[in-house]
């Protein structure tokens, strides 16, 4: 299986879309009906300045796209976060997430972060077991977040460990 990993362009806006869509539908199930809107991805992705950075890494697999990770850094306080992950559903469990996760944490170690955080909706145990895998441990949930009876799950990967107050 030959993955690679590149930076998205915007012609992978409405691809990624339907990712994202397809792979929130194995957990959602109906309570999902929308995309993100193509142009969304392109803002997102488009965000650089001193204060933060912002980038979208987009997994290929025989030349078409499998997945996604969104990963932004707050350059002044060393905080960066895991926005969203999707993989096309008929390619979980290939190593997908893990080499989009591999790009995102190159960005988030490049730009020095001392902390990555990201949620994980409490109904999608294969996501909480991803992000375990990846190094994350819970800190604290929201309750009715996104969806009213789901509550998000809050995670924490630190690359530096915090100072002792």
């Amino acid at each position: 299986m030959n993955i690679s990993v590149r930076k998205f362009e915007p012609k992978d806006a409405e691809t990624l879309s339907q990712i994202q869509l397809d792979s929130f539908k194995t957990f959602l199930g109906d309570r999902i009906t929308e995309m993100v809107p193509s142009e969304e991805w392109c803002k997102v992705a488009g965000v650089k300045n001193e204060k933060a950075e912002n980038a979208i890494f987009v997994a290929e697999q025989n030349g078409s796209v499998v997945g996604f990770i969104s990963a932004s850094a707050d350059l002044r306080r060393g905080l960066g976060v895991l926005n969203v992950i999707g993989v096309d559903p008929e390619c979980h469990a290939k190593g997908i997430g893990s080499a989009l996760f591999e790009a995102a944490e190159k960005f988030w170690t490049d730009r020095k972060m001392r902390k990555v955080w990201t949620c994980v909706s409490s109904i999608n145990p294969k996501a909480q077991i991803y992000y375990l895998k990846q190094g994350f441990t819970p800190e604290g949930r929201w309750r009715d977040h996104f969806f009213d009876g789901i509550d998000e799950i809050l995670l924490a990967k630190f690359y530096r460990q915090p100072n002792p107050s």
